[in-house]
């Protein structure tokens, strides 16, 4: 949820995330093999680019897009996972859980989630050794 990573109306990690944030490193550092994709997703509601700290973000793509690098940032620097098994990406308001008619739905879809996904070659691998069907 991004109330538990994120100062309010902001990209800025907040200082309770970093209990969350090392947990979910060790997880990823566990499955060394496996890369890494944090998404970024918002609600409806265009941002208000008008405040201080939303000044050069333009829309909700741009606000996913933070975060989702925000996260990938903070995993790298403070949590020492390797750079290159991580990807940021946002999908803006475009791949919402639930509707947004209420401000429960709203704070549902606001979410950075972290997807971890085989290698391509493992999962080729994967494909190759899967059971034929009859």
């Amino acid at each position: 949820a991004d109330n538990m990573l994120y100062k309010s109306g902001s990209y800025e990690i907040n200082d309770r995330a970093a209990e969350t944030l090392s947990k979910i490193a060790k997880i990823i550092k566990d499955y060394r093999d496996y890369d890494v994709l944090i998404e970024g997703n918002t609600d409806n509601v265009p941002v208000n680019s008008s405040a201080a700290s939303m000044k050069n973000i333009r829309n909700n793509w741009d606000l996913s897009c933070l975060r989702a690098s925000s996260v990938v940032q903070a995993l790298q620097t403070q949590y020492g996972v390797d750079p290159k098994r991580l990807t940021a990406g946002g999908r803006g308001e475009y791949n919402p859980l639930t509707n947004n008619n209420s401000d429960v739905a709203k704070q549902r879809n606001r979410r950075t989630q972290i997807i971890i996904t085989p290698k391509l070659d493992q999962f080729m691998d994967l494909i190759d050794k899967a059971p034929e069907e009859k």
